[in-house]
Order: C-alpha cells, then sequence, then structure tokens
C-alpha cells in the first residue's frame, strides 16, 4: 500500500515538475527592468538593475559599444547623443532603454571674473596703476572718466587724472574696463583729491609712500614711539609681512623686523631716503632700498 502511494506521489510530483518546464518555455516572461535616470550629463553615472525573476542570464548592450553580462550596475557616458540601451534576459526575452546624454554646463566660478585691480582714491596728477585680474581674458580697453576717448590698452594701465578748476571738494570718476570675455564693461569708483597746482610736474604715488615710511623710520630712530610707528608702516604699507626685505646702503639686508629693532639701538642714524617696490598685483610694498648714514 505504501509503496503505491509512493510512486503516486513520484508520478504527481513529476508531473507537475514538467507542465512547470513546460510553463516556463512556452509562457511570456516579462523584463523587470530600469534604468536611469534617462537624461543625465556627460560623465555622470546612468545605473541598471534587473529584478527579473527567474533570471539566470543578463546581456546590457549600452549603444556605444559597452557591455555587462551583470544584473545591475553603472554606466558612464563621454559623448552628448541619445543611446538605446537592450538587454537580452535567458538568451531569449529583450527589452529596450533610451537615454538622454546632455552636454556638460558651463560653470563660471567667482575667481574667473575679469576684476579692477587698483585704489580707490588718488590726487590730481598722481600715477595711479590699476591691473585687470582673473578671466582669461586677452584684450582690454581702459576708460577712466575724464577724457570722454579709450585711455589704455594694456592689461595693466598707468593712468593720471588732471587737475580741475573745482577744488573745493573731491571729484569721484567711474572706470570702466572692457574684455573679450565680458559681455558689459567692469566698472570701479575711484575719488580724486584736490590740492595740488595743475601746473606740478606728476606725482608719482611710490615717492609719497617712501617718504612717508622715511619719516616713520627716522621717527624710530630717534627713539620716538616704537609701537605706533612700526605697526603703521606694517600695516599700512607692508600687508603685515614683517618678513619684509629691507637693503642698507645697497650692501646689506634685513626682514623689517630686525631692521626696526636695530634702528632703537642704533643711536645717531639718519635716514637720507627710502625707494619701496610693490607688488603691481597686491599693492603690497615687498621691498625697502634705505639710505642712510651716521654723521
Amino acid at each position: 500500500m505504501n509503496s503505491k502511494m509512493t510512486l503516486s506521489a513520484r508520478a504527481f510530483l513529476l508531473t507537475v515538475g514538467m507542465l512547470v518546464v513546460l510553463y516556463w518555455y512556452t509562457s511570456d516572461v516579462e523584463i523587470q527592468a530600469r534604468v536611469y535616470p534617462v537624461q543625465q550629463v556627460v560623465g555622470q553615472p546612468v545605473r541598471y538593475m534587473d529584478s527579473t525573476s527567474q533570471a539566470e542570464q543578463w546581456h546590457w548592450e549600452f549603444g556605444d559599444g559597452q557591455e555587462s553580462p551583470r544584473a545591475r550596475g553603472v554606466v558612464r557616458y563621454y559623448r552628448p547623443g541619445t543611446y538605446l540601451i537592450r538587454l537580452r534576459v535567458n538568451k531569449e526575452v529583450t527589452r529596450t532603454f533610451s537615454v538622454v546624454i546632455r552636454p556638460e554646463p558651463m560653470v563660471i566660478r567667482q575667481d574667473s571674473l575679469v576684476q579692477i585691480q587698483g585704489p580707490s582714491t588718488g590726487y590730481e596728477r598722481e600715477k595711479l596703476v590699476f591691473t585687470a585680474v582673473g578671466g582669461r581674458a586677452s584684450q582690454f580697453t581702459w576708460r577712466f572718466g575724464a577724457s570722454g576717448q579709450v585711455d589704455s590698452r594694456d592689461q595693466t594701465a598707468i593712468y593720471s587724472y588732471p587737475a580741475d578748476e573745482d577744488r573745493s571738494k573731491p571729484h569721484t570718476y567711474t572706470i570702466e574696463l572692457m574684455t573679450d570675455v565680458t559681455k558689459y564693461p567692469i566698472r570701479k569708483q575711484i575719488t580724486i583729491i584736490r590740492g595740488y597746482n595743475k601746473f606740478d610736474p606728476p606725482i608719482d604715488s611710490l615717492d609719497i609712500v617712501g617718504s612717508d615710511i622715511r619719516r616713520r623710520l627716522q621717527q624710530i630712530a630717534d627713539g620716538q614711539s616704537f609701537n605706533s610707528n612700526y605697526n603703521y608702516l606694517l600695516s599700512k604699507y607692508l600687508c603685515n609681512r614683517n618678513n619684509s626685505l629691507v637693503q642698507i646702503n645697497n650692501t646689506k639686508a634685513n626682514d623689517f623686523y630686525s631692521y626696526c629693532m636695530g634702528l632703537q639701538f642704533d643711536q645717531g642714524v639718519h635716514i637720507d631716503g627710502v625707494a619701496v617696490v610693490s607688488d603691481s598685483v597686491t599693492s603690497c610694498i615687498t621691498r625697502l632700498n634705505v639710505t642712510q648714514h651716521k654723521p
């Protein structure tokens, strides 16, 4: 009896198995797969995955020569266009997808913008230096607002504002810089202080700076307040760089701090003159050439 039941059970299971296999080969399998995002930027990932029931083999073709035998993964495209993705499951069932790859958008960083670097105040007939910085410009057109015409076509422009008949108050001008990479002019305002005779020769701003530095150094040498004079020079002209070079009488040199400290103790020093060298971009004084003697 048990033997007959066992044979019957085996026959039943065999029949069910054959029916399952028959169903597998005769029914249509619906592919359960995804490709996302369907719009992407060049070089960014496009993900693919398949969760089809009873899937054992996969063959992905991505339309640009790339292929994959895996159920899921990531693909990247490096040229813009529309690509047709084809998935074949168990070598029998096929499904297609399409993705659109767009060019990488142009990103303009803040530090790539052209800007005007230069003083915001100055004296009439003073030689003022302005530089176009940032960006990749190669052509420059400067208008400084006084002449009504183009004043320079160099990346770094030197300009002196003329004396004005009205000396009662400072005059404000608008500087305009146009380049080959800007749509509209870059603008900067500058205030010109009156007070010099229009027949005076042009004033070199570095000469004014040198005279002010000489006066302050002399006060240190004369034993007046070290801290106030030293900190004034350091912050106003040297951009707080206490290791700036000081060359004395074209023969010896010190850093700025050591030189000023030495002046306190080397009594009787007379500062004859100071010539300065500045950074054209930052306007910071980078070097002092000091002429001095002891009577």
